[in-house]
C-alpha cells in the first residue's frame, strides 16, 4: 500500500477510537467538557487530513485508473481490505468507492477472473453499506436492495460456465454469490426457493469434484443457517410440502450441530425451538419457558455471539410473543420476567468490551432500536433510546441536547408572541395557566432536541461523517434518518409526540422542497414544533458560520423553506444573540438562561 492509503487508515482508526470511547461517547459531568473539546478537535482535524489524502491521492488514481499498473490496482485492493474486514467496517462506503471502480476496470479489461472478484466483494460491500436500512419498507431501499441484488445474480450466472473456469477461487465466488443474493430481499419464499437451489447445488458430487478445494461443508452449513431464518414463514400456511421439508429440515440440522457441544450456541439452539412454536408442535407457554430458560442458563457478561444473542436477541422474541398472545401479556409472572430480560438486555449492550463490538453486535443494536416492545414495569422505549444514544452516539447525543436548548429558546419566544400558537399538541391544549403551558412545552422542546435526529443512530453513519464527507450512495441512506427515526418514534408510546418532528424536521415549510416528500405539514399537530426543529437542524448544519450570514439565509427562506413564524422570532437581534451564544458554546448546561 502506498503511504497516503496507510495514513488514511491511521487517521480512520484515532477516529473511530475517539468516537467510540465511552468517555466521549457517555457526555456527563461539566469537568469532562475540556476532554470533549479535545477530542472533537482532533476528529475535525483528522478529518480534513483525510478529506486532503482523499482529493490529492486517490480520486486522481482512480480516475486514471485505466492505464494503471498491477501494483496500483492491488495496492488498491489491499486499501479496501484494510477498510472493510467484516468486523470493524472501518470505512463501508470506499470500500464500495474503491471496488466499483475496480470492476469498471476488469469489464473493459474483460478479465472474467477478476471480474467475479469485483461482483462478489462490491455486492458485499453494498449489502453491509445499507443493512441498517434494509428492513424499511420504502421504495428507496428496495432500490438499494436490487442494485445489490444484480451484482449477485451476475456473478451467479456464471454457474453455466462453472467446468471451465480453471480457478477455484473463482468458482467459490460463483457459489457465494448464487447464495447471497438471497440477502437482498425480504421475501421469505423467495429466499427459501434460493436456499434450495443452492442446498442442491453445494450436495452435488459434479460440483464438489470440480472445485474440491472449497469449503463445501461450510456452504451447506451456512445455508441451513440462513433457510433457518426463514422459519416465521412456517406458520404462515403458504409453504407446499417442498418447501415446508426444506425449512423444517435446515432447522433441525442447525439444532443437530449443537448437539454434545459443552455449550452450545443459543444462536442455532433457538431456530428448532420457533420452528416447533410456529408448526403448533410447541404451545406459546412452553416456547416461552423455553426462551426464558436459554435467557436465563447464558451467564450475564458473556458476549461471544451465543451471549449476545440471549442477552439482547431473545429479550426482543420474548416481547413480540407476549404483544402477539395479550392473554400472556396480562400475566405478572411473564410480565415480571419480561422486565427483568429488558433490564439485562440493556446491560448487555451497555457493557459490551469495545473488542467485542463489531458488526453483529451493531445489527443486534439496530433491532433493538426497531424492534423492542415496550410493557408496563420494564424498561421504556425512551429510557432505552437514551442510552443508546448516550453510549453509542456521542456527537449525536450532544449535538441533541445542543439543539433542545435552542428549541427552548425559540418556543419560548414563540409563545410568548403568538399565545395560540402551539394549542393543536394535544398534551398542552388543556392546560391552565401560562406558567404550566411554557413549563411543559419547554420540557418537550428539551426532548424534540435529542430526537428529531434520532434515525441516525439505527442508520449507523455518523462515525462516517466524522471520518469524510459523505459520498451519494451514503447521502441517500443519510436521508433516510427521518423516516427511520418517525417510524421507531410512533411505534412506542413513550416517544410517539417526537415521531412527527423527527418525520419533518428537513421538509420545507410550503412542501417545495426538503425530504421526504411524503411529509405534510399541515396534517400534523406537531407542526409549529417541526417548524422550529427545522430552524435548528440548519443552525447546526454550520454552527461555527458568523450569525449573521446564517439570518441571511432564514430571512430567504422566509415563508419557503422556513415558517413565518418561526423565522420571525429567530430574526430578533435578543433571540439571535441567545442562539449565537448556544451554538458557540462547548456544551447546553453553558448555555444562557431562558
Amino acid at each position: 500500500m502506498e503511504a497516503y492509503q496507510e495514513q488514511y487508515i491511521a487517521n480512520t482508526r484515532e477516529i473511530a477510537e475517539l468516537s467510540d470511547l465511552y468517555r466521549v461517547s457517555a457526555p456527563g459531568s461539566a469537568d469532562t467538557v475540556p476532554e470533549y473539546r479535545e477530542a472533537e478537535a482532533r476528529i475535525a482535524e483528522l478529518r480534513q487530513d483525510n478529506i486532503r489524502l482523499l482529493n490529492e491521492y486517490l480520486f486522481p488514481a482512480l480516475d486514471s485508473l485505466f492505464g494503471a499498473s498491477r501494483e496500483v490496482t492491488d495496492g488498491l485492493q489491499e486499501f479496501a481490505g484494510r477498510l472493510m474486514d467484516w468486523k470493524t467496517n472501518l470505512d463501508c462506503g470506499l470500500y464500495v468507492v474503491i471496488h466499483k471502480a475496480l470492476l469498471s476496470l476488469q469489464r473493459v479489461r474483460q478479465d472474467r477472473a477478476g471480474l467475479l472478484r469485483e461482483l462478489y466483494q462490491l455486492g458485499m460491500g453494498y449489502y453491509y453499506l445499507h443493512m441498517y436500512v434494509s428492513g424499511m419498507d420504502i421504495d428507496e431501499v428496495r432500490t438499494m436492495n436490487f442494485r445489490n441484488e444484480m451484482l449477485f445474480t451476475e456473478a451467479a450466472s456464471y454457474l453455466r460456465f462453472f467446468e471451465e473456469i480453471e480457478d477455484e477461487e473463482s468458482r467459490g465466488y460463483i457459489i457465494r454469490s448464487m447464495a447471497n443474493i438471497a440477502l437482498c430481499t425480504k421475501d421469505r419464499k423467495r429466499k427459501i426457493a434460493i436456499g434450495r437451489r443452492i442446498l442442491d447445488i453445494v450436495r452435488d458430487p459434479y460440483y464438489r469434484a470440480l472445485a474440491p478445494g472449497l469449503p463445501w461443508d461450510v456452504f451447506l452449513s451456512r445455508t441451513h443457517q440462513q433457510m433457518s431464518s426463514c422459519r416465521v414463514e412456517l406458520s404462515t400456511g403458504n409453504l407446499d410440502r417442498e418447501k415446508l421439508a426444506a425449512v423444517l429440515d435446515s432447522c433441525y440440522e442447525v439444532f443437530k450441530a449443537q448437539q454434545g457441544q459443552e455449550r452450545p450456541s443459543v444462536r442455532w439452539l433457538w431456530p428448532l425451538y420457533e420452528m416447533e412454536y410456529s408448526c403448533g408442535y410447541a404451545d406459546a407457554e412452553t416456547t416461552l419457558d423455553r426462551m426464558e430458560k436459554l435467557i436465563t442458563q447464558t451467564p450475564a457478561g458473556t458476549y461471544d455471539m451465543s451471549g449476545l444473542y440471549a442477552g439482547i436477541r431473545l429479550p426482543l422474541y420474548y416481547s413480540h410473543m407476549l404483544r402477539d398472545n395479550p392473554r400472556l401479556a396480562d400475566d405478572p409472572i411473564r410480565l415480571r420476567f419480561m422486565a427483568y430480560a429488558s433490564e439485562r438486555m440493556l446491560e448487555t449492550i451497555l457493557t459490551c468490551p469495545l473488542e467485542n463490538q463489531d458488526t453483529h453486535f451493531f445489527y443486534l443494536v439496530r433491532d433493538t432500536v426497531a424492534e423492542y416492545h415496550e410493557f408496563p414495569g420494564c424498561v421504556t422505549y425512551l429510557d432505552l433510546s437514551r442510552h443508546l444514544l448516550q453510549r453509542f452516539a456521542g456527537a449525536l447525543y450532544r449535538r441533541g441536547r445542543k439543539a433542545g436548548r435552542i428549541l427552548q429558546v425559540l418556543c419560548g419566544a414563540m409563545l410568548e408572541r403568538f399565545p395560540d400558537c402551539f394549542d393543536e399538541l394535544p398534551f398542552l391544549r388543556n392546560l391552565e395557566t401560562p406558567e404550566e403551558k411554557r413549563k411543559v412545552l419547554l420540557e418537550y422542546a428539551e426532548g424534540c432536541g435529542l430526537y428529531y435526529d434520532y434515525g441516525l443512530l439505527k442508520i449507523n453513519i455518523t462515525r462516517t461523517e466524522q471520518t469524510r464527507n459523505l459520498f451519494d450512495e451514503e447521502l441517500e441512506i443519510y436521508q433516510l434518518h427521518c423516516v427511520s427515526g418517525w417510524e421507531d418514534l410512533k411505534s412506542r408510546p413513550s416517544t410517539r409526540r417526537y415521531a412527527d418532528v423527527a418525520l419533518g424536521h428537513h421538509a420545507w415549510y410550503n412542501g417545495a422542497g426538503g425530504y421526504p416528500a411524503f411529509y405534510e405539514r399541515n396534517r400534523s399537530p406537531y407542526r409549529q414544533m417541526t417548524d422550529a426543529a427545522a430552524l435548528a437542524a440548519r443552525l447546526l448544519e454550520t454552527p461555527e458560520a458568523p450569525m449573521a450570514e446564517i439570518l441571511r439565509e432564514i430571512s430567504a427562506g422566509d415563508g419557503s423553506r422556513f415558517s413565518p413564524v418561526a423565522a420571525a422570532v429567530c430574526l430578533e437581534p435578543e433571540i439571535a444573540a441567545k442562539l449565537d451564544e448556544i451554538l458557540k458554546g462547548d456544551d447546553p448546561e453553558e448555555a444562557p438562561a431562558l
